[in-house]
């Protein structure tokens, strides 16, 4: 069962001295384990005594934290152990005239030197007490600070967590076991709680395109904001992490198990899509709905939520899918004239270490964590793009076209568009929405403002919206024509042009154009 280390700041100087009761006369000096204390009096030890609260300077900490190391393929957890030094605590004591002063402070710890193997059990072990490195020097705390911080350690816990104020900075200390615990000093004490992080684990060495995005998307997720990221493929620390992707071969919701490798896993996300998923689509399918939502500031069931869901997926995530499942983009008898090594995968690819280059554990997590935020930065601009562009744009398509329905051509054949706005793709899926009254197939002409050009357009209306073939292209006689001669052949005034094709033209004015597609229509 994977159990986090505890961080533990071992030194609880006030818990410690309130344990003692100096009175009386007293010179006391000597060695401690941890430090020194030094004691010095001065007049009579008669009377009632007085006691100065004593004063505290650094506390003292011992930072535990973990690491994984991989050796002859095999992967290990280990523990690496800082430790901040120097505190001083000074108490006076008077009692009929006689003033007893008591100093604690701790000596400085050696650590180990750059680049030694550890000293501990095995090549990655963390240094054994009093250890020493391939040169001779002794590094690591020793026996009798490790006793010493035992007593305190011990003391601690009697006392539980004391709140020091120290520069005005309010530092809490406590003792915790099991998963981390974070607390935030700047919030009053009445509110500052306790939070549980939550691991996820995946896959240690070489990292791919699906799992680094798949770990970023649980991270936008509520349950998993802020949760620790465990790389392994010991499936005793798997199962004591919080979600499993890309790894464990098991696919399991109710137990949060996502990988894909499995024999027989023939997952997909639905709605028409057949791509077998991999981790980030199995995320996605399971949590997608909440990450757009969040974005949209709208409920999990807005229908705005489903129609980003699902142009989400197949704009941005299923090719990550088929990439990292081997599927083909298109069928494999068919040569490609080109090689495209620029998508998401292959820059993720990238960032694994060369074969020839020096890696291990710690920097293939660090690679990796390059890596989800790579894929995260895109995930993010596609979902801003939908969310501040794309929904706005649709929602304006409507509003124009209803306008012209009511205001222009009632039959919808020429809509009549009064500012520019991407609207292709946003026509073709409300025409496929029978509740809005756009019916499909009647739009022909798109009259709208070419702002920059200070003129306006007539588009023809494509069979589909990739399509360069129009539903209706603008008359073939005017096609290739332009300015005075193409005003001349069509009867209407400033005439610009008409492409080649037919697909698009231009006049000077919103009634020319206007015209241009009335007429348009009459052939």
């Amino acid at each position: 069962m994977y159990t986090r280390l505890p961080l533990v700041l071992l030194l609880l100087p006030l818990a410690v001295l309130a344990q003692d009761t100096t009175s009386g006369t007293r010179t006391s000096s000597g060695t401690q384990p941890s430090g020194s204390t030094t004691g010095s009096q001065t007049g009579n030890s008669t009377g009632t005594a007085t006691t100065r609260a004593p004063v505290t300077t650094v506390i003292t900490s011992t930072v535990v934290s973990e690491f994984t190391t991989v050796s002859n393929g095999q992967t290990r957890t280990g523990n690496a152990t800082r430790v901040f030094t120097t505190t001083s605590v000074v108490a006076e004591t008077t009692q009929g005239g006689a003033t007893t002063t008591r100093s604690t402070s701790t000596r400085p710890l050696s650590s180990a030197p750059t680049g030694v193997d550890g000293g501990g059990a095995g090549a990655d072990g963390a240094p054994l007490p009093g250890a020493t490195g391939h040169s001779g020097e002794v590094y690591g705390p020793d026996d009798s600070y490790i006793a010493a911080a035992s007593s305190i350690q011990k003391n601690g816990l009697l006392v539980g967590a004391v709140a020091f104020a120290v520069g005005g900075a309010l530092t809490l200390i406590t003792f915790v076991t099991g998963r981390r615990m974070s607390t935030s000093a700047n919030e009053p004490q009445a509110k500052r709680q306790k939070v549980m992080s939550k691991v996820i684990g995946t896959h240690s060495g070489t990292f791919h395109c699906d799992e680094a995005l798949a770990v970023f998307l649980l991270k936008q997720t509520e349950a998993y904001r802020g949760a620790d990221v465990v790389r392994t493929r010991d499936s005793t620390v798997l199962d004591g992490c919080d979600i499993v992707v890309d790894v464990g071969a098991v696919y399991d919701p109710a137990k949060q198990r996502f990988d894909h490798h499995q024999r027989g896993f023939s997952e997909v996300l639905g709605l028409g899509f057949t791509t077998k998923l991999s981790s980030a689509g199995l995320v996605y399918k399971h949590f997608g709905h909440e990450i757009i939502a969040k974005k949209l500031g709208v409920s999990v069931e807005d229908e705005k939520v489903n129609y980003v869901y699902k142009l989400l997926y197949r704009d941005f995530i299923e090719a990550l899918d088929a990439i990292d499942n081997g599927i083909s983009q298109y069928p494999t008898e068919v040569e490609p004239r080109y090689r495209n090594k620029t998508d998401l995968s292959s820059r993720v690819g990238r960032l694994n270490p060369r074969w020839n280059q020096e890696f291990n554990a710690a920097i293939l997590d660090e690679r990796f964590k390059e890596a989800s935020a790579l894929t995260g930065k895109e995930f993010t601009e596609q979902l801003d793009f939908y969310a501040e562009s794309w929904l706005p744009a649709r929602d304006l398509v409507t509003e124009l076209v209803n306008y012209s329905k009511a205001n222009f051509d009632s039959s919808g054949k020429i809509l009549l568009f009064e500012k520019f706005v991407p609207w292709k793709e946003h026509l073709f899926d409300l025409e496929k929405d029978a509740g809005n009254g756009i019916e499909e197939g009647a739009a022909t002409y798109i009259v709208y403002p070419d702002e920059g050009a200070k003129q306006w357009r007539i588009q023809a209306v494509p069979v589909a919206p990739q399509s360069f073939e129009s539903r209706k292209a603008l008359p073939e006689p005017w096609r290739g024509i332009r300015d005075d001669e193409l005003s001349n052949l069509t009867g209407i005034d400033g005439g610009v042009f008409v492409h080649a094709s037919g697909f698009i033209g231009g006049n000077k004015t919103k009634d020319g154009a206007l015209q241009m597609a009335k007429k348009a229509l009459e052939f």
